[in-house]
């Protein structure tokens, strides 16, 4: 899509879940993008040394009274969602304060959440993809953690909005965080990127490809002299309708792509792929 329309592409590592990070991860990854031959026009960006876009939106989201410290467990947190007299009142869930201003005044003694203020309406978002979505969770949000990080939610929007993305390519996995950030867009008053949601690589059983499914890493595929060719030609056979697998090159896999015509659903990475790649 990039290539096709034109567009400068930008790069982020994006590594704020600290207890996913390995050691060499990032420089593998990058590493690994430009074997297969993707390329970018801006030098990659590693989102936890430059936090500073993100400290910025947390205090104004403060300043608007749009987000509260909370020191609620995710288990409290669900014990009050689920609890039978659960019901949402003028003022919002709950768990959320009555007068967030006041509330915010005492700051808390030890690091603690901040969750923003959601919208109790219907979220609806429009996808590229997929055409329009709409949610209806009405839970407040994690925006900057215990740990004294941003959340994914807020970080991206920060980041997004300082290096002026105007398109977003990720999986549909994060197709209910658009409407999220969605939320924190609206309330700054900048302007929305377009959100491509594409399908994921999914095992035989219908899950996201992970290690219950063995190394399905294309590092370890590179390692088994795998060609690159392969491994587009399967993707391309995913994403291209009528494409028979076959190895094939990226700058023909650029000419053949239709983001118009990609199909629904996830993509199922089967025991007949990995003997394919191997031939």
């Amino acid at each position: 899509m990039a290539k096709q329309y034109g567009w400068e592409i930008v790069l982020r590592i994006e590594d704020i879940d600290g207890p996913r990070k390995k050691k060499g991860m990032i420089e593998e990854t990058i590493d690994l993008l430009k074997w297969i031959g993707l390329h970018w026009d801006i030098e990659a960006s590693i989102q936890s040394e430059q936090l500073a876009p993100s400290s910025a939106l947390l205090q104004e989201l403060i300043s608007k009274n749009c987000v509260y410290h909370c020191d609620l467990t995710r288990k409290e947190l669900e014990d009050c969602l689920s609890a039978p007299h659960f019901s949402p009142t003028e003022s919002g869930p709950a768990y959320r304060p009555k007068d967030i201003a006041h509330h915010n005044t005492n700051q808390p003694r030890n690091k603690t959440n901040w969750r923003f203020k959601s919208v109790e309406s219907r979220m609806k978002i429009k996808d590229e993809i997929s055409g329009e979505h709409t949610f209806t969770d009405i839970t407040d949000f994690i925006v900057w953690t215990k740990d004294d990080m941003p959340s994914y939610q807020l970080a991206v929007v920060a980041d997004d909005h300082q290096q002026g993305i105007t398109d977003i390519v990720r999986g549909n996995d994060l197709l209910q965080s658009a409407g999220w950030q969605e939320q924190i867009y609206s309330i700054m008053h900048w302007k929305v990127p377009r959100w491509y949601h594409v399908p994921l690589v999914v095992g035989e059983d219908g899950k996201r490809l992970a290690k219950r499914h063995g190394d399905s890493r294309i590092t370890t595929y590179r390692l088994r002299n795998v060609t690159q060719e392969r491994i587009i030609g399967l993707i391309a056979m995913w994403a291209i309708p009528d494409y028979s697998r076959a190895p094939m090159e990226l700058d023909d896999f650029v000419q053949a792509f239709d983001v118009n015509k990609l199909p629904a659903g996830s993509f199922q990475f089967t025991k007949e792929d990995e003997s394919w790649l191997h031939d």
